[in-house]
């Protein structure tokens, strides 16, 4: 019974699988005993998939097909397609594995500096909505009955404690609206148009920005150092189907070489990419030595990538424990300063 997707493959099980076999492809196993000898090493089920991927192997599948019917990761399957056509699949194999440990350490560490600030939000909420409901109405009657005159300061620290619910619901309610928006809408649209739209917001400008000059760097390199042709390789790009707006943009650099443009010219006129990589092209091109730059430079892009993140989550999380711990002192000060106006009223 074909199995593939009975169970999803998590990034890291997907990263340690492509290690270990891109391993064993080096020690000079063949694809085939190469999966039969991991298998022994998972969980049932996925030992059953890999079975499964086995015997799809004996009927002459490529790496490619199985892996997309494992449903990994599309960086994987794009790896994975150049690889088979002009490439070294085991340095494929440990390459995309490293890319996608780093996927994963990245994801696990915004998860982790995300996850606490997320609960204490959730609680700061539950304790803000019953200040509003409880204590504030019987503070409010009890602060009438002896006759006060309240503070201009005071009620705007009223204020704005009852309105911090309905902020902090409009701001859940506004991501909420923007997902949705992108799953119905910008997720349907032509791969160049959603790009187009990224490229208009400026932090995921940047992100897009290096993402996919690592993207062009690294599989162009490639397929240069397997022996293909700038144009070949952008014939190949064209084809595969994981990366559609890469798709599109094959068909357009290869349109404008063919009209006489340069490689690097077209670079530097995309905006879809670094300024870097089209004087990378260039200076790749001047000393004959372009595929081993194209491959440092996507190195270089990727730590650059890390070091921003890295940038970003070093700055979200004491933001956020800030935002905390000043709706924290606002809720102390509307509880007492009430009771010293009182008090002093006495």
């Amino acid at each position: 019974m074909f199995m593939f997707k009975q169970e999803k493959w998590r990034l890291h099980e997907q990263a340690l699988l492509l290690r270990r076999l891109g391993e064993l492809l080096e020690k000079g196993y063949s694809l085939l005993h190469a999966l039969e000898f991991l298998h022994f090493h998972l969980t049932p089920s996925k030992q059953i998939q890999l079975q499964d991927a086995a015997e799809e192997f004996k009927k002459g599948s490529s790496l490619h097909d199985v892996f997309y019917k494992l449903a990994f990761h599309p960086d994987i399957l794009s790896y994975l397609f150049y690889a088979e056509q002009h490439g070294d699949i085991a340095f494929a194999l440990q390459k995309g594995s490293s890319l996608l440990g780093r996927k994963d350490k990245h994801q696990k560490n915004m998860m982790k500096v995300l996850r606490y600030p997320f609960v204490l939000s959730l609680f700061l909420l539950g304790i803000l909505l019953v200040f509003n409901l409880v204590l504030l109405p019987q503070f409010s009657t009890l602060y009438r009955s002896l006759h006060g005159s309240s503070t201009s300061f005071t009620d705007n620290i009223l204020t704005v404690i009852q309105a911090l619910p309905y902020v902090m619901g409009g701001v859940v309610f506004a991501i909420g609206t923007l997902a949705l928006i992108y799953m119905l809408y910008v997720k349907r649209l032509h791969p160049v148009t959603r790009m187009d739209i990224c490229m208009r917001v400026p932090l995921i400008k940047m992100f897009f920005k290096l993402t996919n000059s690592h993207y062009f760097a690294i599989q162009l390199s490639g397929l240069l150092q397997g022996g293909l042709s700038i144009l070949e390789a952008l014939t190949l790009m064209k084809e595969q189907k994981h990366h559609l707006f890469f798709q599109c943009e094959a068909l357009k650099i290869q349109e404008l070489l063919t009209i006489g443009e340069h490689l690097d010219s077209i670079m530097m006129n995309r905006s879809y990419y670094e300024q870097e990589l089209a004087y990378i092209i260039k200076h790749g091109q001047a000393n004959g030595n372009l595929a081993t730059e194209l491959a440092d430079y996507s190195e270089m892009t990727i730590e650059k990538i890390e070091e921003k993140i890295n940038r970003m989550l070093f700055v979200i999380q004491p933001l956020l424990f800030a935002c905390i711990g000043m709706v924290v002192v606002l809720m102390y000060l509307a509880m007492i300063m009430p009771m010293f106006q009182m008090m002093n009223s006495i």
